[in-house]
């Protein structure tokens, strides 16, 4: 009997359940405590099967690393971390929200064209705060 588990179950959990390293360590020590290959295969195949279907009931639109505080650096792929991808549609599927944004403008020119002053002072306000905020992070540094 091996003393080492299966490498291709474990690279199934680092891929499709990356933030359950616990259970990774779980898993192994009860594989060294004398559970079967199969058991290890089956308990692998368990819990990326609940990782693809559980879905989050956290929406963010601005989350720009999933788990982390937005100021921190996004992780290198150089490292060999996983990449990330930034989300800014407020949606939880990816690659969905900005058709939703062009039909949302074509009623707000219909309904109301005067908005689009207070959506252009909102823009320009957005821009000085931002390089105000950058001028006093630089002038602290």
């Amino acid at each position: 009997m091996s003393t080492q588990p299966p490498r291709l179950a474990l690279a199934l959990l680092n891929r499709f359940v990356p933030d359950e390293e616990p259970l990774a360590g779980d898993l192994i020590e009860e594989f060294a405590a004398g559970r079967s290959r199969a058991w290890f295969w089956r308990q692998a195949i368990a819990a990326a099967a609940l990782a693809a279907f559980r879905r989050s009931d956290e929406v963010r639109p601005l989350r720009l690393v999933d788990g982390a505080p937005a100021r921190m650096p996004v992780p290198s792929t150089t490292t060999g971390a996983p990449r990330r991808t930034v989300n800014l549609t407020a949606s939880p599927v990816a690659g969905i929200g900005g058709l939703s944004l062009v039909i949302f403008a074509a009623i707000m020119t219909i309904a109301m064209p005067q908005a689009w002053w207070i959506v252009l002072g909102a823009m320009l306000a957005g821009i000085v705060f931002g390089i105000v905020l950058i001028a006093v992070r630089r002038s602290r540094a």
